[in-house]
């Protein structure tokens, strides 16, 4: 992700963005032909997953730095926010999609629809109109990553939003994540409806409020709007565990889910206004990479916690109090993002 964040800095984004939908269109093609040949192994597959995933890394960086480039920065909270509509639409409709096709094709048959999906959205990038970006200075990789961390070092509003997103997916992510089956199954005594109509609540939560704020376009105030609903997911991460029935779970993870998408969209938004053009890729790359990171070493520690015989809800109590203390801090000492 951090080579990818220094090609968007240096090369057309939108090139970028058609170069890894049509490769990853490739590695589904192969995909294909190595199930019809029965050659695809459990080492063949995981080579097209680590193909796959590092050509990914390279459209999310392309795609988060071209956003500023084509939106005017008065619109970039209502661009993010129809971002994350999409995102979520996606998440909520996929599986769905997904399991009808399973039931209708065989694996191969799936893997060409989707290449061929790829491939119809590279035709989607004559719609963007990119400025065309001036011949690249030759510098080395390490000197460019170099500048994008120097960058990010001497800039106290980026050390806050890094710390931030830290903070969250680790004590927040994991507990949240891994608490959702658990709730409906032993707290709930329920089945996949159960867990299901839980994991709905928390996307529908993120589905409405980004056509929320895409409606509102929000310009002002989108630091404490921030830190306003982190603390708000600290505390109802903390009153989750105490849930004692289903229904009013399902209500806490709606909010929650509101509170996600909307520390998304506003702290994204900041980073694209407030970042050059010239370096934005870089810094998006570097911020994923620090804060999502910690994600896997969440679910760790849940699942430590969790054989240890902790429940799940003295987990969601603890994460969810760590959550609200960051954001008093947050209130208190981070100017650089709350003033914003």
């Amino acid at each position: 992700m951090v080579i990818g964040g220094i090609a968007a800095d240096k090369y057309r984004r939108s090139r970028i963005i058609f170069l890894s939908l049509f490769t990853r269109f490739l590695i589904l093609l192969l995909m294909a032909m190595f199930y019809i040949n029965h050659a695809l192994s459990f080492s063949a597959l995981f080579v097209f997953a680590l193909l796959f995933g590092a050509s990914d890394a390279f459209f999310w960086s392309a795609r988060d730095s071209i956003v500023p480039s084509i939106v005017p920065k008065d619109q970039l909270t209502r661009a993010n926010s129809v971002i994350q509509t999409t995102n979520q639409l996606s998440v909520m409709l996929g599986p769905a999609l997904a399991a009808a096709l399973l039931s209708l094709f065989s694996y191969s048959t799936i893997f060409l629809i989707i290449a061929f999906t790829l491939l119809l959205s590279t035709f989607l990038l004559h719609f963007i109109k990119e400025q065309k970006t001036l011949n690249p200075q030759k510098t080395s990789l390490l000197k460019d990553l170099g500048e994008g961390i120097h960058y990010v070092k001497s800039s106290a509003f980026l050390l806050t939003v890094i710390g931030t997103f830290i903070v969250v997916n680790f004590f927040f992510i994991g507990p949240l994540v891994l608490s959702i089956p658990i709730l409906a199954e032993s707290r709930f005594k329920g089945n996949a409806f159960y867990l299901s109509a839980l994991q709905s609540s928390f996307a529908s939560g993120m589905l409405l409020e980004a056509a929320i704020m895409a409606w509102l376009n929000v310009k002002r105030n989108r630091g404490k709007l921030a830190i306003l609903f982190i603390f708000s997911e600290g505390m109802l991460l903390t009153a989750l565990g105490q849930a004692i029935n289903l229904w009013l779970a399902a209500v806490m993870l709606f909010v929650i889910g509101c509170c996600v998408s909307g520390i998304n969209i506003s702290i994204v938004s900041l980073i694209q206004e407030k970042t050059p053009q010239a370096i934005i890729g870089r810094v998006m790359s570097i911020n994923t990479m620090v804060s999502t990171r910690l994600i896997p070493l969440s679910y760790g520690l849940v699942s430590i916690l969790l054989s240890m015989n902790i429940g799940v809800n003295f987990i969601l109590l603890g994460a969810g109090t760590v959550v609200v203390l960051f954001s008093l801090l947050l209130t208190l000492k981070a100017s650089a993002l709350k003033n914003l």
